[in-house]
């Protein structure tokens, strides 16, 4: 047909595509002519043949290399030819698609579109849909032949489960279906499957096939269904289903299942016919007597277990239950109703330091220390989550988070519990990954060349490499919090979490459950459970206490107390837990001051300071500033999607020559202003925040009618100014949080405020955070 069709219309190549049912691909049948190639595919809408289909209209292209649309199968020869594509089939139901080629710009007049459209059209379609009722015929003669097999089937003399497996696979060829199953009803009344049979690798659904059995068993009647697929997709089993009772002397013995008709190419549902349901009857009884002549034989006794199968199945069992204890990742003792331990996994065997083959000598209060103890716990048949508790190991003595749930038996009461527990350490790690901050620093990322940067870095990394609390000293905006976290990142306990509290934000009747937990019931307000504290969250890691010269003297005097005895108790409790984490504090205070004046324990900074770091101010570095300003640019470059290259050596000059009050937040805050505004690739004086375009103007020598002193104390005065604006932001408004930021009372920074004429920016701030 395709070669007669080139011929006729003098076209170099003719190509036929059938489409696929159920599908959206077009298979090349037939190509004839220059460059023909054999087999492959098309996706409807894809190249020009696929758009012909997909808008059913015919589509001409003059020149095929200059239209992107154009496609070539795998094997073709990239051409300029031109192209027609005609789509066939009855009307909207399509059946293919047909394309001519011809020399480069050749185009087909109306009428022989027409001629393509219509005779040719249908001619193809009326060759494909003959060739189509031939291959039916084929599949029924096989349908015939199937049945008589299966009838020889029925007289073979195999056991059960061979005959239900040649049964279903002959049913389901003498049907031309995708696949079968047999289901049998056994003494319990209950239907079970007993083989299923599929000629693809796809599956289907079973669980709806045995409702749908299940019903066909009850009622007697057959069901066929058009689509059970839980998938959209075309190839899914289950596209259609048929089932029919199997029924011996009026009793329903069984179910037999068809699923998806196979179907002649082009038809886009796989459905089962009324013929099919008949065929399907006429089997169901010779397949019935079988099936009972079978059980008569005794042959189903195969189907009952054993006793050595289910032994065999109890060993299952416990080898599973094994796995899972050793497979959790807590600790976990099983205990009797007298406390004995009765099994272990070998995370308890591990925190614990205890051999598996003395464990059933082991009260569970020679391990766990708690009040009351266990074994009031396991008396009572109560049980707990969450509750801290102390493990006597064989390293001595550590705290745990446990959980108790007992094993009841019947109304008798508790037959044992089952403990779990995991390390306060492991805890605190879990924790961490939530509210914990995220270790960012180490000491490669601290900038600084200037000899006492270096000098205090190497005081920093020989500090991390003691256990030893450490007190870290500097103005605001030095960087405090950077070296606390490159001290832990560097430390034996970098593995554990690094919290952070920030002692001047924490309200004063607070700050202590927020440090040391608290019990059920400790105050009004308090959490059912209790809470635990930082100190205990950390554990395995570092705390790290900011602003420590803010914290309340009562609360000071619990500090030192753990810091001694390396043990916390909640607020509200009794209980003493162990701790086991490194304590950094900083401060911008002067602490020895603050002794002097009876506002910070003596005695307490002796315990914080046995390791001090001095944190250079950035006027005694300024040859680093130009370090932290390469810096910064990049990063807020890179932030607010700009190209900056950097600021030009003038800037950074007069830039180092400003002494920074604020320190290195100052700067930052300074070049993310300049990267903010600048409208170049480069920074220059006019982008820098006011104050400082000020103070660089005046180096240069601008005039100004004011003496040297004047503009000295102009400059003071805007540092300043900008210094209490920092405050504000840094105390989000709260004049309180400000006042205590700089180190002076609220009355002192109320003046400043009224000095510098910042009331009216004070309003706006506490305007801002707290609306």
């Amino acid at each position: 047909m395709a070669g007669l069709i080139s011929e006729c219309f003098d076209a170099d190549l003719c190509a036929i595509f059938l489409l696929e049912p159920r599908s959206d691909k077009l298979l090349l049948e037939a190509c004839v002519g220059q460059g023909a190639v054999k087999g492959g595919r098309l996706r409807v809408g894809q190249g020009i043949s696929g758009l012909a289909v997909f808008h059913n209209k015919t589509i001409q292209v003059a020149h095929m290399a200059m239209d992107p649309r154009a496609v070539f199968l795998v094997g073709e020869e990239p051409s300029d030819n031109s192209v027609v594509a005609v789509p066939f089939g009855h009307g909207e139901d399509l059946s293919g698609v047909f394309n001519l080629q011809s020399r480069p710009g050749r185009c087909f007049v109306p009428g022989e579109i027409a001629m393509l459209e219509g005779e040719v059209g249908s001619s193809i379609r009326t060759l494909v849909s003959a060739v189509q009722t031939f291959e039916n015929m084929n599949r029924r003669t096989g349908e015939l032949q199937a049945l008589n097999e299966l009838g020889q089937a029925m007289n073979s003399g195999l056991g059960l489960d061979e005959s239900l497996e040649l049964i279903a696979s002959l049913a389901a060829e003498a049907l031309r279906a995708k696949g079968s199953a047999v289901r049998l009803l056994v003494e319990d009344g209950t239907l079970a499957l007993a083989t299923v049979v599929t000629e693809t690798d796809n599956s289907f659904d079973l669980l709806y096939e045995q409702r749908i059995a299940e019903y066909v068993a009850a009622s007697g009647e057959p069901i066929m269904i058009d689509d059970v697929r839980a998938s959209r997709d075309p190839q899914a089993m289950g596209s259609s289903l048929a089932c029919v009772p199997l029924v011996l002397e009026e009793r329903v013995v069984g179910t037999l299942t068809l699923f998806d008709k196979i179907v002649p190419l082009g038809t886009e549902r796989r459905l089962f016919s009324i013929d099919d349901l008949d065929m399907l009857f006429a089997l169901s009884s010779q397949i019935a007597a079988e099936i009972e002549d079978i059980r008569l034989t005794g042959r189903l006794q195969e189907l009952v277990r054993t006793e050595k199968h289910q032994a065999s199945q109890l060993r299952a069992l416990y080898s599973r239950s094994q796995a899972f204890l050793q497979s959790i990742s807590d600790a976990l003792l099983a205990v009797d109703r007298d406390g004995f331990v009765e099994e272990i996994n070998t995370v308890g065997l591990r925190i614990l330091g205890v051999e598996a083959k003395k464990t059933p000598q082991i009260h569970i209060d020679e391990l766990v220390e708690d009040k009351p103890p266990l074994r009031e716990w396991l008396d009572t048949g109560g049980q707990f989550s969450n509750r801290v508790v102390t493990l006597n190991t064989a390293s001595g003595k550590v705290a745990a988070m446990a959980n108790l749930q007992p094993i009841m038996e019947g109304t008798t009461g508790a037959a044992g519990a089952v403990l779990t527990f995991r390390e306060m350490g492991e805890v605190g790690r879990l924790v961490n990954r939530v509210i914990g901050v995220q270790r960012t620093y180490s000491f490669e990322d601290i900038i600084g060349q200037s000899a006492i940067m270096h000098k205090t870095v190497e005081l920093a990394r020989i500090a991390a490499s003691t256990s030893s609390n450490i007190l870290i000293q500097g103005e605001t905006g030095t960087g405090k919090e950077v070296f606390a976290q490159a001290v832990h990142s560097a430390s034996a306990y970098s593995e554990g979490p690094f919290l952070a509290v920030n002692c001047a934000a924490l309200p004063r009747d607070l700050i202590e459950s927020e440090l040391f937990g608290y019990v059920e019931g400790a105050f009004t307000g308090a959490s059912k459970k209790g809470r635990l504290g930082k100190f205990e969250l950390a554990s395995g890691g570092t705390l790290f206490l900011d602003e420590i010269g803010e914290m309340p003297a009562d609360v000071q005097v619990k500090l030192l107390r753990v810091l001694q005895e390396k043990a916390i108790v909640r607020v509200g409790g009794d209980r003493t837990i162990p701790i086991n984490c490194r304590l950094i504090a900083a401060t911008n205070r002067d602490l020895p001051q603050a002794v002097a004046e009876g506002r910070f324990r003596r005695d307490l900074l002796y315990r914080l300071n046995v390791i001090t770091i001095e944190i250079p101010a950035l006027n005694e570095r300024r040859e680093d500033i130009p370090l932290f300003i390469r810096r910064f640019v990049h990063i807020f470059a890179e932030r607010n999607g700009k190209v900056v290259v950097g600021v030009d050596e003038p800037t950074i000059n007069k830039m180092s020559q400003f002494d920074w009050p604020g320190n290195v937040r100052e700067l930052e805050n300074a070049v993310e202003h300049a990267v903010a505004l600048v409208q170049g690739r480069t920074i220059t004086v006019e982008d820098l925040p006011p104050h400082l375009n000020a103070f660089i103007n005046d180096i240069d020598g601008n005039d100004r009618a004011m003496t040297t002193f004047e503009q000295a104390q102009q400059q003071a005065d805007e540092a300043q100014r900008q210094l209490y604006l920092e405050a504000l932001r840094g105390g989000e408004g709260d004049i309180q949080k400000a006042a205590n930021l700089m180190g002076m009372s609220r009355a002192t920074f109320y003046r400043r405020l009224k000095q510098f004429d910042l009331n009216r920016e004070a309003s706006n701030m506490r305007y801002e955070y707290h609306n």
